[in-house]
């Protein structure tokens, strides 16, 4: 999986959303502690398969690095004659010795790239605006009225129609809003404003949807 994932296919909104329930947790928050399986959309994969998948799509450290494996090898926690049938078995008897060596002496680079941020981060560093800084604190205060558990005096208004009909809604009955711009508050008040119409407006080309709302 690319860092950056493109696709050439027409965007498809209800596919990339149940494509995207894969990778978040079932529950919603819980003001109490539940043990909830961060790795859950990953256990019907063999152990390795899912534990690589999750490193690749959240950037998860799933194993030791190769320097740690190392010292291991060096303090005999690794046995050399165990290692050298694994090669065998894995690479063929033929390159125990090549592999052998590039294991203990290789220079390699760290895997350490995620599908998630990797938008965030090139706008950051070629647009200079830090898009977690700007969204993150009004999206958890709006996700987290809009989600709540009756903790709050009154409820959030509630659109049969999910999440972004029921804002819509609040910004079109209340007096006060969410946002501060004059160009978000006249598309939430326009009934035709739609998921595609900001998507278009935001990310441009829709070949980057399916990864834009990934990130």
């Amino acid at each position: 999986m690319s860092a950056l994932t493109v696709t050439d296919n027409c965007f498809d909104i209800q596919k990339t959303i149940h494509d995207l329930k894969h990778y978040l947790p079932s529950q919603t928050p819980l003001k109490d502690f539940v043990h909830h399986n961060s790795l859950h959309a990953f256990q019907d994969n063999d152990f390795y398969t899912g534990i690589f998948k999750a490193r690749d799509a959240f950037g998860y450290n799933v194993t030791l690095n190769l320097n740690e494996f190392r010292d291991l090898y060096k303090n005999g926690r690794i046995n050399k004659q165990v290692l050298e049938r694994i090669i065998g078995e894995k690479k063929g008897l033929d390159k125990v010795n090549y592999y052998y060596q590039k294991i203990n002496n290789a220079s390699f680079e760290p895997i350490n790239k995620s599908k998630i941020g990797h938008l965030r981060k090139r706008w950051k560093a070629d647009y200079k605006i830090d898009i977690d800084n700007k969204v993150q604190p009004i999206l958890f205060r709006i996700v987290c009225s809009y989600l709540d558990q009756g903790i709050s005096i009154d409820a959030f208004p509630y659109n049969q129609n999910g999440l972004f009909s029921s804002l819509k809604e609040f910004e079109q009955k209340s007096f006060s809003s969410f946002f501060k711009s004059n160009r978000v508050i006249k598309f939430l008040n326009e009934n035709n404003t739609n998921i595609d119409q900001l998507l278009k407006l935001l990310v441009g080309n829709e070949q980057y949807y399916n990864h834009y709302i990934f990130d």
